[in-house]
């Protein structure tokens, strides 16, 4: 065979190996584009984009199509390559060719367009959108058949519900859209919020006991007065015997009245209001509806053994899900405060991943346990016994250091960004 009859064999394999690229290039474009930087595209008059949208919408479908037209591609490129091979060379080089056409295929149909396709998927859905929806168009038929035999087997064989998005997918697409302007800061921190509200126990945005204001159900009315007008506090606390034993929540606004109405010979026992006990390990999503229900403000968490491990509030709670509030009483404390370049106080009651984030250090280890776990509990756990001020452990590039202590408890670290030099592993 002379190389005039072979020209057209090369130049046909030259164009099925093109289409093989271009089906290629289609289907990984259209499936790692960002949807939704397309559709702000389209809302802002960009008519491929309204094209893309279309197709992207239609996504199954569009995917069905260029998987019907890459397996005719294969098919006809594998059967001209075997005639050619046959005629030229006869039967015995048909194996050797099937091999060089795969490889060939592979590298120049499919892996090296596919690479090229993620890198630049935006502008290429953009381009070809309007070439593949004119083919989804004429191979509608086929690809509707062919999708419901998809869905009659995926019945047959499926026992479970198929999850359409996980919530890792759901984070990576609140992050870029914040990266892309849809969403402002503020409002993907509020929703990355709200999806965490639901694994958050009250353990974790418990005042402790220590911390507690309440008052005995014995002690004389003047003093508990006394006590109450110290306080920033509108409900607190009421036990009998011991902060174990809480019987009741006491408001202030009534007990204040009935004061001036009763004077000395005040009881304090009907005043005050039932109380709600919940679990440490009662998670805030199951909380807030029981508080809702049953009308109160305020509920008393307990230990495993039955103890007060403290209180949670409804303020509490909201505050998890949008931040800090902060009322006219409140005395505002930066909880993390920047000291130098590298050293920062930090409060004991701030969370070890949020002191991280906000110093940029990258957690070599990627500990899950550290995204809800306070800095005082988190420093407690590295120590052997009860810290003193100025101890402290290195944990990789970071050395904490115990700056103020309350009781036997942590209530300041400084944090300390060491010199890649001075790195002390994962701790000592």
């Amino acid at each position: 065979m002379d190389d005039g009859s072979r020209l057209p064999f090369f130049a046909g394999i030259a164009v099925l190996l093109f289409l093989a690229a271009w089906f290629a290039v289609c289907e990984t474009a259209i499936a790692s584009c960002s949807r939704n930087r397309i559709r702000t595209m389209a809302e802002h008059g960009d008519s491929r984009a309204k094209k893309a949208v279309l197709v992207l919408d239609d996504f199954d479908k569009a995917i069905t199509t260029l998987l019907i037209c890459t397996n005719i591609v294969h098919i006809v490129t594998a059967a001209v390559v075997t005639v050619f091979v046959t005629r030229t060379w006869g039967l015995k080089a048909v194996t050797l060719s099937t091999a060089v056409t795969t490889v060939a295929v592979f590298f120049l149909g499919e892996m090296l367009p596919k690479s090229a396709a993620k890198r630049y998927s935006e502008k290429i859905t953009l381009a070809v959108s309007g070439v593949l929806s004119g083919l989804m168009r004429i191979l509608s038929p086929f690809s509707v058949l062919l999708a419901a035999i998809g869905r009659t087997a995926a019945r047959i064989t499926s026992t479970e519900n198929e999850i359409s998005v996980t919530e890792d997918e759901i984070y990576d697409i609140i992050e870029d859209m914040t990266e892309e302007g849809t969403l402002d800061e503020d409002q993907g921190d509020l929703i990355s919020s709200a999806l965490q509200f639901g694994d958050v126990t009250v353990e974790s945005i418990v005042t402790p006991r220590v911390d507690l204001a309440a008052v005995d159900i014995k002690d004389d009315p003047a003093e508990i007065l006394a006590f109450v007008k110290a306080q920033n506090h509108s409900r607190i606390p009421v036990y009998e015997g011991s902060i174990d034993n809480i019987i009741g929540v006491l408001q202030i606004r009534k007990f204040i009245k009935a004061c001036l109405r009763g004077g000395s010979s005040l009881e304090l026992r009907p005043l005050i209001d039932e109380v709600l006990f919940v679990h440490s390990s009662t998670k805030i999503d199951e909380l807030l509806p029981q508080m809702s229900e049953r009308k109160v403000n305020m509920a008393v968490v307990t230990d495993n053994y039955g103890g007060t491990l403290g209180i949670v509030t409804i303020e509490d709670i909201l505050e998890e899900l949008v931040g800090e509030i902060w009322d006219e009483d409140d005395v505002v404390e930066e909880p993390l405060i920047r000291i130098s370049d590298t050293k920062y106080l930090a409060d004991a009651e701030e969370h070890v991943s949020d002191v991280f984030e906000e110093i940029g250090f990258e957690d070599p280890e990627e500990d899950e346990e550290l995204v809800n776990t306070l800095m005082g509990e988190w420093a407690y756990e590295k120590f052997s016994s009860i810290p003193e001020v100025d101890d402290s452990f290195d944990y990789y590039r970071l050395r904490i250091t115990v700056t103020e202590m309350e009781n036997h408890r942590i209530r300041k670290l400084t944090v300390e960004l060491l010199p890649e030099k001075e790195e002390g592993g994962e701790e000592s």
